[in-house]
């Protein structure tokens, strides 16, 4: 026997084990699978993130813009307009504090700098003498710094003492407070501003953290340091202007690592990308400068202004789940709108999620073991699309997002394996083994007349008690299946089936074959055994069907008129 042979021998006698233990089996490898795929592997995080994002497209609720979020844009436009005066970006600063100016008189909630003032401007002094000043006399304004990666950190000389406003100053629960060392003193690794009187500022690091696939999808509030002090992002450092209680309580629990490994929070897009109003930073200077501008500027009172840029030539664009060229002050603006009417998709805990998984697989074997492993088979396809259904629904209207795609996923794999352990459990207790020739045992064959066709649920507890019974048995049976909305050709004949065996097998475990069998036999007296070769195995099984046949007219003439 060549090896291929063996290996195909070997696969097809995994159908003689019984059901209970390969579904209890398969249950426990599925539950360490998704323990190690959400510890370890996370294979299913990665496979699931495009379908999240067409979740997030396909959305039929979601919140609608904050009214008071609005973007001072330096788009292409703006940048060719101003070009003719000023030249390329960056332009003197000059022009950002007259702007400053222009929005400050109007008493707005806060301006939000989506721009790094990270070097001084040796060409125009005097435009950052000007923006300082403007930014002095700005108690409105929050501005952008850069975060390196952390390790870098150990490197850098930047401690809460050179830039006190990047620094939560709110104190924070003592409950959420690890018991370090607070005597060390942390430095963080950023890019600073060049300008004194913006160092001096409210500060706010402004890093879009992306997937491993470079979509940009959560936001990270803010960042424990090894000293357990809190540095704050750009959003962060608005709402403690506005509502201190409630930042006070997101930085003390945005960056505990329940929903993720870093602590991230999901962004809760709006609808599509890009929808929060918008004036041309080229309007705003014109208006500023006591000109005419080419559209209406509106009052910037009472508003949360973000001077930012949508120009492409400035590159401030990425991949998000609305879509793959988005605007980052359209992002920033979507994590301060947020943040502004507390508005987060929270996740559950992936702990929780391989939990729920297990509880599914569990629940599965379960079922099994009362209904069989065909009776699973109109969910292999409803199943994963239930659970998907779930995970949308809570999408739309739920402030916490219940990501089932582990358990979609694996539960799909589940039925799937089931399903082909099944196929070679049919195949093998229905296959006649081989008779040595000089075996002198006569065969024998029970005639079993079901209620119903042996097919499915019945057939599999028809093969459960052939194995429990009468191992050295075979089940000779028409090989019958319906898919739904077919119907068997021939019920009746499917209602007859035969266990063949040698005698000796047969006689010993007839009558636990009876007694297991009895809910599904008919009601008149069972067959007895009855001698049986290759060549009359087929015309016995016609004598059982026609037994069942003469019974079905006889009990039809026997019903009065």
């Amino acid at each position: 026997m060549s090896l291929l042979q063996q290996l195909q021998s070997a696969w097809r006698s995994l159908g003689r084990f019984p059901a209970h233990r390969v579904t209890w089996g398969l249950a426990a490898v599925f539950c360490v699978w998704a323990v190690l795929d959400v510890m370890v592997f996370h294979v299913s995080s990665g496979l699931s993130l495009p379908t999240y994002d067409a979740m997030v497209r396909a959305r039929f609720h979601t919140a609608a813009a904050d009214p008071r979020v609005v973007i001072v844009d330096i788009d292409e436009a703006s940048l060719a307009r101003m070009g003719k005066e000023f030249g390329q970006w960056p332009w003197p600063r000059d022009t950002l504090a007259t702007v400053l100016e222009y929005i400050e008189k109007q008493q707005p909630a806060a301006v939000v700098w989506d721009m790094v003032f990270s070097d001084a401007d040796l060409q125009n002094p005097g435009g950052d003498a000007a923006f300082n000043t403007a930014a002095q006399q700005s108690p409105h304004s929050h501005f952008s710094v850069v975060r390196l990666p952390p390790a870098n950190d150990p490197q850098s000389q930047i401690t809460r003492t050179v830039l006190p406003g990047l620094w939560v100053k709110a104190a924070v629960p003592v409950a959420t407070v690890a018991p370090t060392s607070v005597s060390r003193t942390s430095t963080v690794a950023l890019i600073p501003p060049a300008l004194p009187v913006v160092a001096a500022s409210r500060l706010g690091y402004n890093n879009g953290y992306v997937d491993g696939d470079g979509v940009l999808r959560r936001y990270r509030y803010a960042e424990r340091l090894g000293d357990d002090s809190v540095i704050q992002s750009l959003s962060l450092s608005v709402l403690f202007a506005m509502d201190t209680v409630a930042a006070s309580a997101l930085a003390a629990k945005a960056n505990t690592p329940s929903a993720s490994k870093t602590g991230d929070t999901l962004i809760a897009y709006r609808a599509v990308a890009n929808t929060y109003p918008r004036v041309a930073f080229a309007d705003v200077f014109t208006v500023a400068e006591g000109g005419v501008p080419q559209a209406p500027v509106p009052s910037f009172a009472g508003k949360v202004v973000i001077v930012g840029s949508t120009a492409p030539s400035l590159h401030d664009i990425h991949p998000t789940p609305l879509s793959p060229h988005q605007n980052g002050v359209d992002s920033l603006a979507t994590a301060l709108d947020n943040a502004l009417n507390q508005r987060y998709v929270h996740e559950l805990p992936q702990a929780l999620l391989a939990l729920l998984a297990c509880v599914l697989f569990i629940g599965m074997a379960l079922w099994v073991g009362v209904r069989g492993v065909s009776s699973l088979a109109p969910v292999t396809l409803v199943l994963p699309a239930v659970l998907l259904g779930i995970s949308y629904l809570t999408l739309n209207g739920s402030p916490v997002f219940v990501d089932l795609h582990l358990s979609a996923g694996l539960g799909l794999l589940f039925l799937a394996s089931l399903r082909t352990w099944n196929g070679l459990r049919r195949d093998y207790w229905c296959r006649m083994p081989r008779v040595r020739v000089k075996d002198p045992e006569p065969m024998l064959a029970w005639l079993i007349v079901g209620n119903t066709p042996w097919v499915d649920a019945h057939f599999d507890r028809l093969l459960s008690a052939v194995q429990k019974h009468a191992p050295r048995c075979r089940v000779v049976a028409v090989d019958a299946v319906a898919v739904w909305p077919s119907r068997l050709h021939w019920p009746e004949l499917a209602c007859v089936a035969a266990v063949v065996g040698p005698a000796s097998a047969l006689q010993l475990g007839w009558a636990g074959l009876q007694t297991a069998l009895a809910p599904m036999l008919a009601s008149h007296a069972p067959l007895p055994l009855c001698d049986v070769t290759p060549e009359t195995l087929l015309p016995t099984l016609f004598r059982g069907w026609s037994v069942l046949q003469n019974s079905v007219t006889n009990h039809a003439t026997e019903r009065p008129p």
